[in-house]
């Protein structure tokens, strides 16, 4: 059945939520295995999820005994729970100018629709999402319960977001640690323009607070290998400092160089740091990203 329709009208349509139905399944099969955000114990407890039975044995806590199980069969077992600790799935959403350059779009809505495709995910495996839009600094995030039925509370606010100002990762972790969090998972989406050394320190932030780091590097076609010839007037998307020059092939291949080069730098710094690093091309369809490449990444698994 497809969910039903929410406010956000901009940037998730039926057919997006048509698509984020087919997640529902994915998120049903992941709720009894590990995936990402997930911190479960077997201990008895009042968990939120039925794992398993075990005999009873004096002194066990009698409330958890399966009274219905000995009605039926005059024995008494124990029902188990997983138990949930208080980790968050903590979705960084870079909002800054270059996400949106000259108002274009594209890497903003292709990332929008990664992160609400992470935050179903994650709710339909019990775990609590926190929205967290960054870019000269944290945004007022959107904090979730365990919950699948919020998601549209998350695309509304999701849908409500403005790009601009420029990008501070390293300053904006900085923030999000500074508080007693407990230790979870970081999601940062992001094309890591003007990041340079930013990266790999905030890497090493969270890492030293002992948060699982995923680093979905958002870009589009036109970042790697940009369509331009002749004299440009080409203006920094967040500095809006100028540049007058004239692209010819040379230029383009010099270009095209140095920007494997940075995304090869990225994927170092995640990797060295023990960060998860994740390609997205805006050209990539969202159900490859979702369903293939980040299962590939290790960061959905069944």
């Amino acid at each position: 059945m497809a969910p039903p329709r929410t406010k956000a009208g901009r940037f998730f349509d039926e057919g997006f939520l048509a698509r984020l139905e087919q997640l529902h399944l994915v998120a049903k099969r992941l709720a009894t295995r590990t995936s990402v955000g997930t911190r479960r114990s077997r201990r008895l407890g009042d968990g939120l999820e039925f794992a398993d039975h075990r005999d009873y044995a004096s002194g066990d806590d009698i409330r958890f005994v399966d009274w219905s199980y000995y009605a039926r069969m005059d024995k008494m077992l124990l029902r188990l729970f997983h138990q949930h600790s208080q980790a968050d799935v903590v979705i960084m959403l870079d909002v800054s100018a270059s996400m949106a350059p000259g108002g274009r779009l594209g890497k903003l809505n292709y990332a929008r629709r990664a992160a609400a495709a992470l935050a179903y995910v994650a709710m339909g495996t019990l775990e609590r999402v926190v929205c967290q839009p960054f870019a000269d600094g944290l945004h007022r995030p959107m904090r979730t319960g365990r919950n699948r039925g919020q998601i549209f509370e998350v695309l509304d606010f999701l849908d409500a977001i403005e790009p601009g100002g420029p990008t501070r990762l390293s300053h904006s972790v900085a923030q999000l640690v500074a508080g007693e969090r407990p230790k979870g998972t970081v999601v940062i989406l992001s094309d890591l323009m003007g990041c340079g050394e930013e990266l790999s320190d905030a890497i090493a932030r969270l890492r030293h607070r002992e948060y699982d780091v995923v680093v979905l590097h958002v870009h589009a076609p036109g970042d790697a290998s940009p369509q331009l010839t002749g004299p440009m007037l080409l203006r920094d998307a967040e500095s809006r400092q100028a540049i007058s020059l004239h692209v010819d092939a040379q230029l383009l291949g010099a270009y095209r160089a140095r920007w494997r080069q940075f995304a090869e730098r990225c994927e170092h710094e995640c990797l060295s740091r023990g960060a998860i690093y994740v390609p997205a091309a805006t050209d990539v369809s969202f159900e490859t990203l979702v369903l293939n490449t980040l299962r590939r990444a290790g960061v959905l698994a069944e």
